[in-house]
């Protein structure tokens, strides 16, 4: 096989390995199949004169319709399928992917393996699992596999054995069948369904997939167009459970319908292209995949696992940038570390030869690849490697990095009884290979370059890299150029990025980035020539307002354009952000100009994932995929429409930093927390903590981070994390809500006073009760302390009752705030301050110059 079509290849085999079960989304929607009988004889294994698997058959007949939008796999080049004329007639796209119930050649045996792998079984167990009904029991009725809806797998996530025995078998909540978008993301109690209405929900869904296929373009370049239909086929079946079979094992009775079809084929496309390329490479395809198909491979490593994991990334983010014009240049930078992740896994699986598919995780800077065991794994990565580190030491001076870490594994090591060991060795030899990273003690040659001059000084923007191109005001280096250009390229013409091996026009980017060339524009001015250069073509637009659709264009999309701020086609800049926190009360400007910075992550995330139930490469994957698309596709959507204000440093993975107005990301906090958990399908364990600080808007960007950290950092010291730090308070999730209530009426009771009694609270008396919260909190420890409540009653007549003039009013008002204020601080004590400061800081008038 020629070299230059071994990538082709490779996308071949990928494209039969995610299409394997198609059938189960065409069945579900009953697509009409005619000669069913000899459809089934040819693909459907059979026990006891019992056809099992009928959605293998309906997997050949959906392929058939759906061929015309696919690249041409009959003319050409058609490795590894048979051409027109070719007496391999058995080595097609529709057999291939169909016949991973009843492989006859080696290619199907390696996607019935690879099927095998991505689902954690073994040998034993499969074969049990061939002879199965589909179909699932619950609350006492049998369904069949078009009426069971895909469980929420964070729903069944649970840290200690004695939780875990109490775990529900069936969750509460389940998916809804539509495509993906921020809306429909989320579980929900579903009626149920008859099998009529099951039926129509997945033609509908069908239509749906197969109208977006047609929109797919570059069907003469097979990665480009694998790539966008990679991005289609996720959308599509997020939410289609990939097992609907009950069936007794020693491990489980069940497969749980927790693993998303997408998640599954996906697996199963990765491990197959490894298997293939492997025993291609090694001249073994034919012997080890002949005979029964299921021949043991022993201890031969087939696989090479590739973890890559970017390093520093926050430093780089934060460090050197002061607060003038911090939103513009933070809004490239934290767009560039995004790119620079998903450009360094491209790299690896272009080294390898190997399409999208190959690459299963990529989240919050992290990204495994599962690659072929090839004679050459290591060479290969390892110029990956010195080629990365050579970038970030000349460019960044090591300040950011990414680290590579191969590891070998064999077939056994994915089965559930395993898995979890093979997660683990791939963790210690990924933090082994952060210790050598740049490789520092092999190195004999200088670190930094004699070549570097600071002829025309440091770069006004890093402070760091010489300056070599000079803008308006300001001497840059090339990356700070490259990124303050990213910045506003995403404004003016961010829908589509083009990733090419040359020069696009004059917008794209001047570095090139491990040897790729970077063009953010419009998808008007995509132009027609030089295509065949691209590498990937990503579509970066956001989702619509209404958030229930795809909003699919045909191209491959990538989450990492995320929600900032706009005026016109300006980023607005932390000081503007700020003094949206004031507002109009009848004409008085009240409040504080500051700026709230909102940073967390989710608690335990390590645990849950070396606890996962029922371990499999599949069941990971979607527990990464399902936490990624939180944080980064409807968390940015929410934002945009119903916080504007909020700018959004990086969203993704399971961690967030977000900075806006002070009052509106007390709200947005609480609001991420409830959201969160009605993801999760209210489970009690799955939580994240943050940390939430107050501003001025002139503080360097540095600063905000580090006191972001700090607080987030308190937060997790909590028992049980699942808590906020809010003013120097770590408190639960559920104890800020009601804070955040408190503090509400104590507004409404101010204003209250004041409309019906002319009474204004003054400041000094609020200010005073932070200290009576002190003393309330002592109080616990030290019985003199309790006569906080006396000094409360005291201050109370003295600074306000006693400005009324009837008795009756007198009793009233004190007995409004005895109950308002003085019962909250016998309940909350300290933790009071939280609802005062909030309280105070929106009622203060406003002058230019506060001081937060």
């Amino acid at each position: 096989m020629e070299n230059d079509s071994l990538l082709d290849a490779s996308c071949r085999v990928a494209l039969a390995a995610m299409l394997h079960d198609l059938g189960k989304f065409a069945e579900r929607a009953d697509l009409p199949l005619p000669d069913r009988e000899g459809n089934e004889a040819t693909y459907c294994p059979s026990f006891n004169g019992r056809i099992s698997h009928r959605h293998a058959a309906w997997t050949a007949r959906s392929i058939d319709e759906i061929e015309q939008f696919l690249p041409s796999i009959r003319q050409g080049a058609t490795q590894p399928f048979s051409s027109q004329g070719d007496a391999r007639k058995d080595d097609s796209l529709i057999n291939g992917a169909a016949m991973h119930h009843k492989p006859e050649t080696p290619l199907q045996r390696i996607i019935a393996v690879a099927d095998r792998l991505a689902s954690g079984f073994e040998r034993d167990t499969f074969e049990r699992y061939n002879q199965a009904q589909e179909g699932v029991v619950e609350k006492g009725r049998t369904l069949h596999a078009r009426q069971i809806r895909m469980w929420p797998l964070l729903e069944r996530l649970r840290l200690s054995e004695k939780d875990r025995k109490v775990t529900p078998v069936v969750p509460e909540h389940r998916l809804p069948l539509l495509p993906m978008a921020p809306q429909t993301l989320f579980p929900a109690k579903l009626p149920e369904e008859s099998d009529a209405q099951a039926r129509q929900a997945y033609a509908q869904l069908w239509n749906q997939f197969r109208d977006g296929l047609q929109r797919i373009s570059h069907r003469d370049h097979w990665p480009l167009w694998l790539d966008h239909f990679d991005s289609w086929w996720l959308s599509c079946t997020h939410a289609i459970p990939s097992a609907t079979v009950t069936f007794r094992d020693r491990h489980f009775q069940s497969i749980p319908p927790d693993v998303s079809l997408y998640d599954h084929c996906k697996a199963t496309a990765a491990l197959g292209v490894a298997l293939w390329r492997h025993h291609v490479a090694c001249g073994t395809l034919d012997s080890s995949f002949s005979g029964s198909g299921w021949q043991e491979p022993g201890n031969e490593a087939e696989f090479f696992l590739i973890q890559g994991d970017f390093l520093g990334i926050q430093n780089f983010l934060f460090s050197g940038m002061t607060a003038q014009r911090a939103a513009r240049l933070l809004r490239g930078k934290s767009f560039s570390v995004s790119l620079m992740c998903e450009l360094a896994a491209l790299a690896v699986l272009e080294a390898f030869e190997l399409p999208c598919t190959s690459q299963v995780l990529n989240a919050a800077g992290k990204f495994q690849i599962v690659a072929p065991n090839l004679p050459d794994a290591e060479e290969r990565l390892q110029r990956v490697r010195q080629c990365m580190d050579e970038w970030f030491l000349q460019h960044t001076f090591g300040q950011l990095g990414i680290v590579l870490a191969g590891s070998r594994a064999g077939r056994e090591e994915f089965s559930q009884g395993q898995f979890s060991r093979l997660m683990a060795r791939l963790k210690q030899d990924l933090e082994q290979q952060k210790r050598q990273q740049f490789s520092l003690c092999e190195r004999t040659e200088a670190v930094l370059w004699s070549e570097i001059s600071y002829d025309t000084g440091a770069c006004s923007a890093c402070e760091r890299a010489p300056a070599v191109v000079v803008e308006e005001d300001r001497c840059l280096c090339r990356v700070c150029h490259d990124q303050q250009h990213m910045g506003q390229m995403l404004i003016k013409q961010g829908e589509r990025l083009v990733v090419s091996r040359e020069v696009v026009n004059a917008d794209t980017l001047q570095l090139d980035y491990f040897g790729y060339r970077v063009t953010l524009i419009r998808e008007a001015d995509l132009p027609n020539r030089g295509r065949q250069a691209w590498v990937r073509l990503w579509d970066l637009s956001p989702p619509g307002p209404a958030g229930n659709q795809p909003d699919w264009h045909g191209v491959a999309q990538r989450r990492i354009n995320t929600y900032v701020p706009l005026q016109g086609e300006q980023v607005v800049e932390f000081e503007q952000l700020a003094a949206l926190a004031v507002s109009d009360d009848a004409g008085q400007a009240k409040g504080v100009a500051a700026l709230g910075v909102l940073k967390g992550d989710v608690d335990n995330l390590g645990r849950f994932f070396a606890e996962l139930p029922e371990p499999t490469f599949a069941r990971m994957a979607t527990l990464s995929r399902q936490l990624h698309a939180f944080f980064a596709l409807w968390l940015p959507w929410y934002c945009a429409h119903h916080f504007p204000q909020t700018y959004t440093v990086f969203a993704g993975g399971d961690d967030f930093f977000l900075i806006g107005p002070w009052n509106r990301q007390i709200d947005l906090a609480g609001e991420m927390s409830r959201a969160l958990r009605r993801y999760a399908g209210g489970n009690p364990e799955l939580h994240f903590s943050a940390g939430l600080t107050m501003t001025k808007p002139g503080v360097p960007v540095t600063t905000l981070s580090d006191m972001a950290e700090e607080a987030l950092y308190q937060a997790k010291q909590r028992n049980g994390k699942d808590a906020i730090t809010c003013w120097d308070r770590t408190v639960s999730w559920s104890r800020f809500d009601q804070l955040q209530e408190r503090s509400r009426s104590l507004q409404d009771l101010l204003v209250e006073l004041l409309e019906q009694y002319k009474l204004p609270i003054s400041t000094a008396y609020l200010y005073g009760l932070l200290h009576l919260c002190e003393k309330a909190e002592q109080s616990e420890t030290c019985p003199r302390e309790a006569i906080w409540h006396a000094w409360f009653v005291y201050r109370t007549w003295r600074m306000v009752v006693d400005r009324l003039h009837r008795e009756a009013d007198k009793k009233a008002v004190s007995q409004r705030l005895a109950q308002e204020i003085g019962s909250q601080i016998r309940e909350y004590k300290n933790d009071y301050k939280i609802a005062l400061f909030t309280c105070l800081y929106q009622r203060r008038h406003y002058r230019k110059k506060d001081e937060v």
